[in-house]
C-alpha cells in the first residue's frame, strides 16, 4: 500500500518523469482504427508457433503457450504469446501476454510491458486479498487472472473486439464473452467514458461492500478508445500528436505544454517513444472529467486523485500501469 507522504511525492514528479523515461507504446503495432490492414497501408501478417510453457509462466499451470508474430511487410513488429489453462475451478481459460525479449536484446514495447506486468501481478498476488474483484479491460483483465490468480470481471471479448486487427488474428484462439459477459463490457466501457463522479458513484454501488473491488488501467487504453466507443461508450475528444525529441528536456517540456495548451487547455500525457514523444491533450472540461482520463496519468490528473479511490499501485515508465481500491462509497 502507498503511504500518503510517498503518493504526493510521486504525483509530484510523475508530469517530468513522463517526459524523462524511455520506451515505446505499440502505437503503429496495435492499429488504432477497425480496418484489416496495419498502419503503413500494408496487409498485417501473423505466423505462429509452439513456445515452452517457462515463456509464460504464470499463477496458474500453462497447458500450453504459442507464440504469435505479427509482421508488415516482410518486417517483424511484435510478438505476443497466447496461454491456455485451467483455473481453479477446473474451467479452460485463455490469455493474451506480452513476450519476454530475447537475452542480449535492448528492451522492446512488448518487452517492457512483460515486465511491468510481471512487476505489477507479483505484487497483486502477495498483496490483495484472496477475494478480491478486479475491474479492467478484458485483455487485461486476461493477465490479471492468470499471471496474479486474483479474479477479474473481464476476461473475454465480445464481437466488436474484432475490428481490431490484431484481435482478429486471434478470434478462432480467443473464447467468446457469453451474453452476460457481453454486457459487463457495454457497462465498463460505459462506466470508462463517462463523468468520474458518476461512474465512481455507480462502480460502488453496483459492487457494494461484499469484496475488495480494484481498478486497473494503463496507458494503452488510449489505444482502445474505438472499441470503447463500439460498445456504447461515450466518444473521448483527445488530440494526439508525435513530437520530435531534442537534447534539451526542459525545451521538450516547453514544446509539450504549448501543444497542449493550442489544442485543448493544456492537460496532457506524454509517453516517450525513441525519438519522439507521443502526447495525448484533452479538447473539453467533459473528456478531461471522464473517469479513464482522471485515472490516467493525465498532468492535471495527477494533482489531484477523484473522490472514491484510492491508489495502491503505480508503475515504472512514468506511471504506465495504475491499480486503485475502489471506496465502497465515493468519500465526500
Amino acid at each position: 500500500m502507498m503511504s500518503e507522504k510517498a503518493r504526493k511525492r510521486l504525483l509530484g514528479l510523475l508530469s517530468i518523469a513522463l517526459l524523462a523515461t524511455g520506451g515505446a507504446l505499440l502505437y503503429r503495432q496495435w492499429t488504432q482504427t477497425p480496418v484489416a490492414q496495419a498502419d503503413g497501408g500494408g496487409q498485417l501478417a501473423v505466423r505462429h508457433a509452439l513456445a515452452a510453457p517457462t515463456d509464460a509462466a504464470g499463477f496458474f499451470p500453462a497447458r500450453s503457450v504459442e507464440r504469435y508474430t505479427f509482421s508488415q511487410d516482410g518486417k517483424d513488429l511484435f510478438d505476443l504469446l497466447l496461454a491456455r489453462y485451467q483455473d481453479n475451478a477446473g474451467a479452460p481459460q485463455t490469455a493474451v501476454l506480452f513476450a519476454k525479449d530475447a537475452e542480449g536484446i535492448a528492451s522492446s514495447p512488448t518487452g517492457l510491458r512483460h515486465d511491468i506486468w510481471r512487476s505489477a501481478a507479483d505484487v497483486i498476488a502477495r498483496k490483495a486479498p484472496e477475494d478480491a474483484l478486479f475491474l479492467s479491460w478484458w485483455d487485461d483483465g486476461q493477465r490479471i487472472r492468470y499471471l496474479s490468480g486474483k479474479a477479474a470481471w473481464l476476461q473475454k471479448p465480445a464481437a466488436h473486439s474484432f475490428a481490431n486487427p490484431v484481435w482478429k488474428a486471434l478470434q478462432s484462439e480467443l473464447p467468446m464473452a457469453s451474453d452476460q459477459e457481453a454486457a459487463q463490457t457495454v457497462q465498463m466501457a460505459r462506466w470508462l467514458t463517462m463523468d468520474s463522479k458518476t461512474a465512481l458513484a455507480e462502480i460502488a454501488t453496483h459492487f457494494g461492500s461484499s469484496r475488495p473491488v480494484y481498478l486497473l488501467v494503463n496507458n494503452d487504453m488510449l489505444l482502445h478508445l474505438a472499441e470503447l466507443q463500439a460498445y456504447g461508450g461515450e466518444p473521448l475528444l483527445l488530440q494526439s500528436k508525435n513530437i520530435p525529441a531534442g537534447n534539451d528536456l526542459h525545451g521538450d517540456i516547453a514544446q509539450v505544454k504549448r501543444w497542449a495548451g493550442e489544442t485543448g487547455d493544456g492537460n496532457y500525457l506524454a509517453q516517450k517513444e525513441g525519438g519522439y514523444y507521443r502526447v495525448w491533450s484533452t479538447a473539453d472540461a467533459k473528456t478531461k472529467n471522464t473517469l479513464l482520463v482522471r485515472l490516467l496519468p493525465f498532468v492535471d490528473s495527477l494533482k489531484q486523485l477523484p473522490d472514491g479511490v484510492s491508489l495502491v499501485y503505480q508503475s515504472h515508465w512514468g506511471g504506465f500501469l495504475s491499480v486503485y481500491q475502489i471506496d465502497p462509497q465515493p468519500k465526500h
